[in-house]
């Protein structure tokens, strides 16, 4: 006869107002001030994808996604940030220059990973806009609550910007404290992320005209300031680019696109 355990409390968790459901996901993913950054801090693998080959892994990456957000009304608000992330070696884990690329076997360069071409998104009830396709209409992010025990997890499907490459997908699931999540006092909560994306190859595997994309998994958490920031993570970056250890608030002074200034003086 078969005994069954405890039963885990599994379940979703939906909110019919859009505002309360943003309210609620930012705590997690973000935090509900008015003006504030958010960063996250992670670790993560690349992987190869190619037809017919098995995928391999390439390069380890420990890096930030550092950003700000300013609340223009109630449920709008306006976000900019940037990724830096640096190399480590997939066996023993320390800082590198170079990968291996295991389909073309050869060594290649690898350079820091700064990515602060984003141009930056409106957030609505409705969705998402893009500010460098501010005539869009709102895109509404894929994003699910669910209860598992003393977690509350949101999953997510992130929108990239309409200037980057049709072949780009990023999944994740990012989880907090249920006792905390339910002290609706706190604004920002403790999170752990985890997930995916696929992507173009880098230019600096040197692919030429090799059909296929990369893959990438990744785990880590939010912080409450670069202070937490590992040691020599930290010192790496405020030695090559110690700019991008805080968020460029001049972003901000640049008024809306007209398109999105008419559309924001209507709500």
């Amino acid at each position: 006869t078969l005994t069954w355990g405890p039963r885990m409390d599994s379940r979703f968790l939906f909110y019919e107002d859009p505002l309360e459901h943003q309210r609620q996901s930012y705590r997690i993913l973000r935090n509900t001030h008015d003006d504030a950054d958010v960063l996250f801090w992670y670790h993560f693998t690349m992987f190869t994808v190619v037809e017919g080959r098995r995928p391999e892994p390439v390069v380890r990456w420990e890096g930030i996604e550092f950003s700000h957000h300013r609340k223009l009304a109630d449920g709008f608000y306006r976000i900019h940030g940037h990724n830096l992330s640096f190399p480590r070696d997939l066996q023993s884990g320390e800082w590198t220059r170079t990968a291996l690329n295991p389909v073309t076997g050869k060594q290649v360069d690898v350079p820091p990973m700064a990515l602060t071409e984003d141009p930056g998104y409106v957030y609505t009830p409705d969705g998402v806009i893009p500010l460098d396709n501010p005539t869009a209409p709102p895109r509404m992010r894929m994003e699910q609550f669910l209860i598992e025990d003393d977690l509350v997890k949101i999953e997510q499907v992130r929108l990239p910007p309409a200037s980057w490459p049709a072949t780009f997908v990023e999944t994740s699931s990012n989880w907090s404290s249920r006792e905390l999540f339910e002290n609706t006092d706190l604004a920002s909560l403790p999170a752990g992320t985890a997930g995916g994306y696929i992507f173009p190859w880098p230019a600096w595997m040197q692919m030429e005209n090799q059909p296929g994309h990369m893959f990438s998994t990744w785990h880590g958490r939010k912080l409450a300031s670069v202070d937490e920031l590992p040691e020599d993570f930290l010192r790496r970056a405020a030695e090559q680019h110690e700019h991008l250890l805080a968020v460029d608030l001049g972003v901000f002074d640049a008024p809306l696109p007209d398109p999105l200034i008419a559309r924001y003086d209507q709500t």
